[in-house]
């Protein structure tokens, strides 16, 4: 699967709408610049692809659990999952 799938994914579990309610972009928002992020169409998301998105830049490292420099899709849906609990 790739970021496009992961977008959906993350819109249809609710995840952006506590995004929103938390003053973050809106589902639309966050879909769009996730897609238009991933420049190489590769499905990962590398420092350069997000150097424009704060939260995911301050947290790079930390998000990048396998240490291979870029952000998988199982990498991204822990920002997901951050999100759900942050709404409950």
């Amino acid at each position: 699967m790739g970021l496009r799938i992961l977008v959906f994914m993350l819109t249809a579990t609710g995840a952006v709408a506590a995004a929103a309610q938390a003053q973050m972009p809106s589902g639309q928002q966050l879909a769009e610049r996730l897609a238009q992020a991933d420049a190489n169409g590769d499905g990962f998301l590398d420092r350069a692809e997000v150097a424009d998105m704060p939260r995911l830049k301050r947290g790079f490292d930390k998000l990048d659990t396998d240490r291979d420099g870029r952000l998988s899709r199982a990498e991204l849906q822990v920002v997901g999952q951050k999100l759900r609990q942050r709404q409950s």
